[in-house]
Formats: C-alpha cells, structure tokens, sequence
C-alpha cells in the first residue's frame, strides 16, 4: 500500500482540494461515529466548523491518501518553534491497514524540509484521553512515546468536565527513518 499525503492548501487562488470534499471527511467521520472521539473537545460538531478551521484556522490538513483512495485525514496545528501538535482520523473501513498507514504519515510529517533543506518540525505532541486506551496503546505502538499522564489536560464537551490525558510525543529519532 502506497501512502501519499494531500496538502489542503492554496496554490495562486486554487485549493488543492474542494470545500466539498474537505466538508465529506467530516461526514464520514461522523459515519463512522468516530467525530465524538477525534473532537472530544466540543470545537467541532458540523462539517462547516471542520471546513472553517481547516480553511480558516491555523491549522495544516494532510489527506491521507492509500492507491489514491482518501483513507483519512491528518493536521498539525499550535505550531511553536519546529513543534506542532499531531492530530489523525483514518476512517474505520481501513483499520485494519492502520500500523503501515501511522507510520507512513508520521514518516512523512516529521521529515517534511523547508528549501534550505532544514527540518520544519523536531517534535510532535499530542495528548490523548485517559479513557481512550484503545488510540492510546496504538499510538505507543507506533512510535509514539509517553510523557506521562497530566491531570485535567483536556476539556470534554461531552462530560461538561477537565480530564486526565496521556501525554504523547514523537520525535524524528523515534521513527528510525533512512532518508
């Protein structure tokens, strides 16, 4: 399985991908009952906030693309230096191809260049609910590492509460990658 990642930018005027299907990732993601999952938070509940913050926020979506089927999506977003946040949604059909699509995107990501040849990122970080052990044991499965649990990291709009989350980090060392 190949792995390409779409940037969904602006190129003289024109987005690489239409509001149409930026707004469908969404969709599926709610399809797949995943989007309480992903968008714990509350930020997001319709496909017009996704559009928006992707559109408009500061955020840097990446379709994740298999034999150029769309098989998920992933951003980047509270940049800082050359660190980033990591967030990823693969929709449930392909699960089963999880392992080899994490890596690939993570592979991807943290070797990203800028012209000069330099790096653009040396960490990503992400925290993952305490009660979402599931994403938890995969991410530490592919290569993330644990920083430790931090009390009330998170905020979900579900339970009107602060929650306990697991710190997560990757680093490009960690990813073993030959260039």
């Amino acid at each position: 399985m190949k792995i390409n990642l779409l940037p969904y930018s602006e190129i003289d005027g024109i987005r690489t991908a239409t509001d149409s299907e930026i707004m469908a990732l969404f969709t599926r993601t709610q399809e797949d009952e995943l989007d309480k999952i992903v968008f714990y938070e509350g930020t997001v509940a319709t496909k017009e906030q996704f559009l928006n913050i992707m559109k408009h926020g500061e955020n840097l979506l990446y379709l994740v693309l298999a034999d150029k089927e769309t098989v998920g999506y992933a951003w980047l977003n509270r940049f800082e230096n050359r660190t980033a946040r990591y967030h990823f949604c693969a929709f449930v059909e392909y699960w089963g191809d999880l392992n080899e699509i994490a890596k690939s995107i993570m592979n991807i990501l943290i070797n990203m260049k800028a012209r000069s040849g330099e790096y653009l990122f040396d960490l990503f970080t992400g925290y993952i609910p305490v009660w979402n052990q599931r994403a938890i044991k995969f991410t530490l499965k592919n290569g993330g590492k644990s920083a430790g649990i931090i009390p009330n990291a998170i905020w979900n709009a579900v339970t009107n509460k602060s929650e306990d989350a697991e710190f997560i980090y990757y680093i490009r060392e960690d990813n073993n990658v030959s260039e």
